[in-house]
């Protein structure tokens, strides 16, 4: 009788299976805009199983499926954020001490106040992150769940604690750390589920503006050549040129921060394919939002000046051919401002389809899977995200109107019928 039972419900799944994978869903937009930033003369976008199976115009003529008018909206594919701390978070907003709030935070509370934070995410357009720097799992456990449908959110590739001296002491009277310290550091992540292997190569963040080197070029390289063996991705965080070297040296993936970069590094990160994740916007982020941390009036101004360079930065990186990709560097009520980052890329000399770029194809790139995203390709996954205005005229229209988010073939956001729900972030004043 149990045998019985197993065999109808294995019956009965199988053909709901079935008729899952056979299901067709037809988004229709007003225009599409591929990552490349290119406006496409099709309008119609055919999912099946979470996947891209057509590209085209009136597909409901020539394929059986549901068809879904997403009238007066422009698609673009789900954007990428390359830089984000998801884990940081609190119940509600920090009240003058951030930093020490969130030290204080239970790991219950702090999970929970991930989850918001992927919901605020998904509210940007944003469908992939790149999470770096994160403690007790949090990262490992939100990223799993996600992926388990448990919890709502973008898909997230993680780190875990980036190689940082705080999470790395040294042994007693050890000064520096050696290639085989750093060797051993970057095979514990790997161990416990890192996708990414992130390196703090020098000082500088929030209200540290500092850039100074933590560990050798060798070092760099040790740790690097230990991911590349696992099939592993490296990043290497530099707020000036001080790790710039070493970590092109190393041939890691991407270089996050860095301003003040000379043109022969520049040339040689384009050489080698790295990628330049500058992550503007969240020193102005910690300005506008300078009394939830503590950040008195020189810091704040301090923090302008950093965009400033910043900015310089990227207009030089983009005139030498280096790719760049959007990274928010997103923390506490940063979430839902992820991208305004690419309103600071469009004031570095951008143009809007240069900037949807970024935060596409470039971020696809980043992440190894520009042949699953960045792009409306049969085969890509069907992350979308639908705004009202052309973005390649006015990148607000990306920034602030986002209106309806599908997540491979789901919608998962759809503010259609509620306008005024739609996430507009206050990007506040860049200088």
């Amino acid at each position: 009788m149990k045998l019985a039972k197993l065999l109808l419900l294995f019956c009965l799944w199988t053909i709901s299976g079935n008729s899952a994978i056979a299901e067709t869903t037809i988004y229709r937009f007003d225009k599409l805009i591929d990552g490349s930033g290119a406006l496409l003369p099709e309008r119609d976008i055919a999912v099946e199983d979470g996947k891209i199976v057509a590209v085209g115009v009136e597909l409901d003529q020539k394929l059986d499926g549901q068809l879904i008018l997403l009238s007066g909206l422009t698609a673009l594919p789900g954007l990428i954020d390359a830089h984000t701390h998801i884990t940081y978070g609190l119940p509600e907003a920090p009240k003058g001490a951030a930093w020490a709030e969130l030290g204080a935070a239970t790991r219950e509370d702090r999970f929970e106040a991930s989850k918001h934070n992927a919901l605020l995410t998904l509210s940007t357009g944003v469908t992939s992150i790149r999470d770096l720097n994160a403690d007790q799992n949090l990262d490992f456990d939100l990223r799993d769940a996600i992926n388990k449908g448990d919890v709502v959110g973008p898909r997230i590739f993680a780190s875990g604690p980036g190689i940082h001296p705080f999470n790395d002491p040294l042994p007693e009277g050890i000064e520096e750390a050696s290639a085989s310290f750093l060797r051993e550091a970057a095979q514990k992540r790997i161990d416990a589920g890192a996708d990414w292997i992130k390196i703090f190569g020098t000082t500088g963040s929030a209200d540290d503006l500092t850039s100074r080197a933590y560990y050798s070029a060798a070092a760099v390289r040790a740790a690097a050549e230990v991911a590349q063996a696992a099939g592993k991705r490296i990043t290497v965080h530099s707020y000036g040129p001080e790790a710039v070297d070493g970590a092109i040296a190393a041939g890691v993936t991407s270089l996050d921060h860095p301003v003040g970069m000379s043109r022969r590094q520049l040339l040689a990160m384009r050489e080698k394919n790295i990628i330049y994740v500058p992550t503007v916007d969240h020193n102005r982020y910690y300005a506008h939002h300078g009394k939830e941390y503590g950040y008195g009036d020189d810091v704040q101004a301090n923090l302008h000046v950093f965009v400033g360079r910043n900015i310089e930065s990227v207009r030089r990186a983009q005139a030498n051919g280096v790719t760049i990709a959007m990274g928010s560097d997103a923390v506490m009520t940063g979430f839902g401002q992820n991208t305004c980052e690419l309103r600071a890329f469009v004031a570095a000399g951008l143009s809007p389809a240069e900037a949807i770029q970024t935060a596409t194809v470039n971020g696809a790139k980043l992440l190894g899977k520009e042949h699953e995203l960045g792009r409306f390709a049969e085969g890509f996954l069907a992350d979308i995200v639908a705004v009202s205005g052309d973005p390649l005229t006015d990148i607000n229209a990306l920034v602030s109107n986002v209106t309806v988010v599908i997540k491979e073939g789901q919608i998962v956001l759809d503010h259609r019928r509620d306008p005024a729900a739609i996430n507009k972030p206050d990007c506040g004043t860049l200088y």
